[in-house]
Formats: structure tokens, sequence, C-alpha cells
């Protein structure tokens, strides 16, 4: 993992009584695999955990406490060869869809093509076209 992924702790039961329910603290997995949590409430704190697997198995308290990705996963490295960590994914990434009209023209002057690319020049794989081809034939979503 080259970039870190934001999380929250949602908490549906108190088993302390110390936290609350809710949202009751944010954190961060960094590309290390460390984890940086920090707790919410009348006395905010940070800690740190070398495993977001260690954080879950002391703060999750039998599955009270879930972990939310805020960030989606990011793409496993080796999905594109041009891409160092992975291809982004069709549906999310910081890459959004653009469509235009093309300049080309029927016999009345009328546009024929429509052009669906990613902002900022990034490249699309076949497996983007796939997911764009179903959304636009009423495939799944």
């Amino acid at each position: 993992m080259s970039e870190s992924r934001r999380f929250h702790l949602q908490r549906t039961h108190d088993v302390t009584g110390v936290s609350g329910t809710g949202r009751v603290a944010n954190g961060v997995l960094w590309p290390d695999g460390t984890v940086s949590i920090r707790w919410a409430g009348d006395r905010p704190s940070t800690v740190f955990w070398d495993d977001v697997a260690h954080a879950e198995a002391v703060h999750g308290h039998g599955g009270h406490t879930v972990i939310v990705w805020d960030d989606p996963e990011p793409a496993q490295a080796g999905d594109c060869e041009h891409c160092p960590d992975g291809h982004t994914p069709a549906d999310s990434g910081s890459q959004p869809w653009h469509a235009r009209v093309g300049p080309e023209r029927d016999g009345d002057g009328q546009p024929i093509r429509l052009y669906v690319e990613r902002s900022a020049g990034a490249h699309v794989a076949e497996s983007d076209a796939e997911w764009v081809r179903a959304r636009l034939n009423g495939g799944p979503q």
C-alpha cells in the first residue's frame, strides 16, 4: 500500500461506559501497516498500533465496535502494468469520469459520437469499458 487510508470506529454498545456509542474514534491506516486512532469525546487521546487487527482485537469489544472504512480499498498492485499501485477502480478514485460530445457529425450535422474518459488524461483499461458498458446498457450497478 502506498497511500494512507482513513476509517472510523462505530460502536453500537458501550461495554466500558467510557466512549459512548456511534462514531467514537477516527483512524488512519498508514502505508507501512501501522494504525493511528484518535478518540473523540470529553477526554480525546491518540493511540498507535502496529497492525489494524491488533486495534480491532482490543477495541472491538466482541463486535460491538467495528471499523468502517471512509476511503475505498486501493487497487491491488499489479492489476495494471502502467500503474505502480494498481489501476484505479472504475467506480472510485481521484480521477472522475467525464463525457463529451465528439466533433463527428452525420449528414444532418448532428453529433454521432459520445466520448467517455477519465479526467486529467488518466488511462483506462478494458475493465473500465466493461463497467461503463454495463451501466449504459442496464447491467448490474
